[in-house]
């Protein structure tokens, strides 16, 4: 690979205007595709990530008094493959700091899926308002039942929903009650049928009064999002690559034609036509990563400068990789033309 290497750069060098535009030709078109598309991309990733923090994978199921749900449900549910995570929580119990009688009550909730059985953490606000600064300290309920609550957590964005609240994590086993049952999907178009399968594991007493809550309507208006600038950006991409290699091909084809002679010599002295067409494809090659090298980072540069948001790094990677395909499809029918021209007849060509 050295000598190929070494030799397909040094044809570039000798042949400077071709070199050049094949250079300028992948160049702009990593621009062209990073300016139009990749500002949809980037787009879409942030109009979906916010989408995504709004909660549109989960599912909220409630009970009532008297339902009848038990923990045995977050186990059965915890068995659907679609179900990333299933976490229940009991009936809320006021609790007070032990320290300071009288003080602001927080609500106290068994919790099951979530942490180490045994655990008893407080959110930060929770901590806050029962006046625990370190985050630990003793709590005790209305009858005198008493908890040590040993540090803080934050809960994830799903679970928002708890606002200030205390956790003691336990196992989900034996048949404690629950009111509330939090299952995130592991895609937001799976919403649907994971609440269906949530709904017929349930196994409450009184289905009745059971409330199902869904992000489905939300989950819609996310996929309908995606695949609408998804579209968008691929098609931009497709014309663009289309026209590049179109251009790419015609530039090397007239090489190929312009160096009959010098082909033709190459084949006298013993080049194979599998060493030509490698010859042509890495010198395609070459000026195809610096080209793509230069386009992204021109573009970038310019995105970054108006203020724009900018692709992710895997879409710039996949912009490249296009670019360096394009140019080697493009590049090997001027390639086969070169390989198959007969040395005698090349070098009559005065």
């Amino acid at each position: 690979m050295g000598p190929l290497v070494r030799e397909a750069m040094a044809s570039a060098r000798s042949q400077a205007v071709t070199s050049l535009l094949t250079l300028v030709m992948v160049a702009v078109m990593c621009a062209s595709a990073l300016l139009t598309s990749g500002r949809t991309v980037a787009t879409e990733d942030a109009v979906l990530a916010h989408l995504d923090a709004a909660g549109t994978r989960s599912i909220i199921v409630r009970a009532a008094d008297g339902a009848g749900l038990t923990v045995a449900a977050v186990s059965r549910i915890a068995r659907i493959i679609e179900a990333e995570s299933v976490t229940g929580f009991g009936p809320v119990v006021d609790v007070r700091n032990t320290r300071i009688p009288g003080g602001t009550p927080v609500g106290l909730r068994a919790v099951y899926g979530l942490g180490s059985p045994g655990q008893v953490r407080a959110t930060p606000r929770a901590a806050q308002a029962l006046g625990l600064r370190d985050g630990t300290g003793e709590v005790v309920t209305a009858d005198d039942h008493r908890y040590l609550v040993t540090g803080t957590m934050a809960l994830p964005s799903y679970l928002g929903l708890l606002g200030s609240v205390i956790l003691e994590s336990r196992e989900p086993a034996g048949g404690e009650e629950v009111d509330l049952i939090v299952v995130l999907a592991t895609e937001p178009r799976l919403v649907r049928a994971v609440a269906e399968t949530v709904a017929g594991l349930l196994a409450a007493a009184d289905p009745t009064k059971i409330s199902i809550e869904t992000s489905a309507t939300l989950a819609d208006v996310r996929a309908a999002i995606g695949g609408e600038l998804g579209r968008y950006g691929r098609a931009t991409v497709l014309g663009v690559l289309a026209i590049t290699a179109l251009l790419h091909g015609a530039n090397l084809l007239a090489l190929v034609y312009l160096r009959r002679k010098d082909f033709g010599r190459r084949r006298a002295l013993g080049a194979t036509r599998g060493l030509i067409v490698s010859l042509l494809l890495t010198q395609a090659g070459i000026l195809a990563v610096i080209g793509a090298g230069l386009g992204i980072g021109v573009a970038s540069a310019v995105v970054a400068r108006s203020g724009a948001a900018l692709p992710n790094a895997q879409y710039c990677l996949a912009l490249a990789v296009a670019g360096l395909l394009v140019t080697l499809v493009a590049a090997l029918v001027p390639a086969l033309v070169a390989s198959r021209r007969q040395p005698l007849q090349e070098l009559r060509v005065p």
